[in-house]
């Protein structure tokens, strides 16, 4: 159940290692990084660490960046594997450590900061910073907020790659040179194939869901919000008919109607609309600390998750996942097995 791992993956993981040898004195092997064929979610290696006294053998998820909107996402990752899984990173500043720790998510990071609870193996190291940050890589367009809608469409309805760029570009609402531009971005990154007279499909469609899941809340969903408001009556979205003015639920709300699992707290609503007629309706007021948000609904309705009020079940997945709760990760979890997983299955 091991992924082929790219150089910089294995760089880091290696570079990880090392860290948390010359910081505890203790054996780290990391084995089985030959990619084997295998069903379902693979990890990325295997650890196992060693004392004169026991060994524990670990399945390790691999993460270049680790921030509060990918943690989720990370988190939901490691639920998918068997066994004992650790997650490996570049740097994990104190406050994302004490997080993880709450969460029970262990983890190393290249700088000898960690987190392993298994017993009789417990150690918790935070407070080593890296000397130099590494510059930020600049994503590709395909993830950039232009290019974010059009995978989102190809995610939604993955026939859609096959199509013209013309037919791509109306469905997105996206300029053709665009659609041209994110194309060649995907094939290049091994998520688009070309196959002769049959046209261009999908491939590697789990990792590419992955990847537009972390890059949505940095990239495109800040330039989404409308605002944020609050409610006089706390319940108000238990009665209220959000597709009378061209709105729907998402994160919260969306996942309580699709899985009757989860009790929301916060409120968001996409809207194709200018808001005004929805807010007055709902009596919401202004309030930056507010429990509601409002965002542009972005996708065109042929993405319509549902057919109903709940955003694409893509979308909720990745708005439970950038929250980083815990109870929103778990029913994310759900969502994916029941709306997503199909979706993404390699033909």
């Amino acid at each position: 159940m091991i992924r082929e791992l790219r150089g910089t993956e294995t760089e880091l993981l290696k570079k990880a290692v090392e860290a948390f040898r010359q910081a505890t004195g203790v054996r780290v092997r990391l084995e089985r990084l030959e990619p084997q064929r295998a069903q379902g979610r693979r990890a990325d290696a295997e650890l196992r660490f060693q004392t004169p006294q026991v060994e524990r053998r670990f399945a390790a998820e691999v993460k270049r960046g680790l921030n509060p909107h990918t943690l989720g996402l990370a988190a939901a990752q490691m639920k998918r594997l068997p066994g004992k899984v650790l997650l490996v990173t570049e740097y994990v500043n104190p406050n994302m450590a004490e997080r993880l720790r709450q969460m029970d998510v262990q983890f190393l990071d290249t700088w000898g900061n960690a987190y392993l609870n298994a017993p009789p193996l417990f150690f918790y190291l935070q407070g080593h910073k890296p000397a130099v940050r590494a510059p930020r890589e600049r994503p590709t367009r395909a993830f950039l907020p232009t290019g974010l809608k059009i995978v989102f469409a190809l995610l939604c309805k993955p026939d859609l790659a096959g199509a013209p760029y013309r037919t791509i570009a109306q469905t997105t609402n996206v300029a053709l040179g665009t659609v041209a531009w994110v194309l060649d971005d995907l094939e290049r990154l091994g998520h688009l194939l070309e196959i002769g007279t049959r046209g261009r499909r999908l491939t590697h469609k789990r990792d590419l869901l992955e990847r537009w899941v972390a890059a949505y809340p940095l990239q495109f969903r800040p330039k989404l919000l409308l605002g944020r408001y609050a409610a006089p009556d706390p319940y108000w979205w238990d009665h209220a008919q959000v597709r009378d003015f061209r709105a729907f639920w998402g994160a919260e709300v969306a996942a309580a109607r699709l899985t009757g699992y989860l009790k929301p707290e916060f409120v968001t609503v996409y809207i194709r609309d200018l808001p005004g007629r929805f807010l007055a309706a709902h009596q919401l007021r202004t309030d930056p600390k507010g429990n509601v948000e409002v965002l542009e609904a972005f996708w065109n309705p042929a993405c319509d998750g549902m057919g109903a009020e709940v955003v694409p079940p893509l979308l909720v997945y990745a708005d439970l996942l950038a929250t980083g709760d815990p109870r929103n990760i778990e029913v994310a979890k759900q969502i994916y097995d029941d709306q997503l997983a199909g979706l993404v299955r390699e033909d």
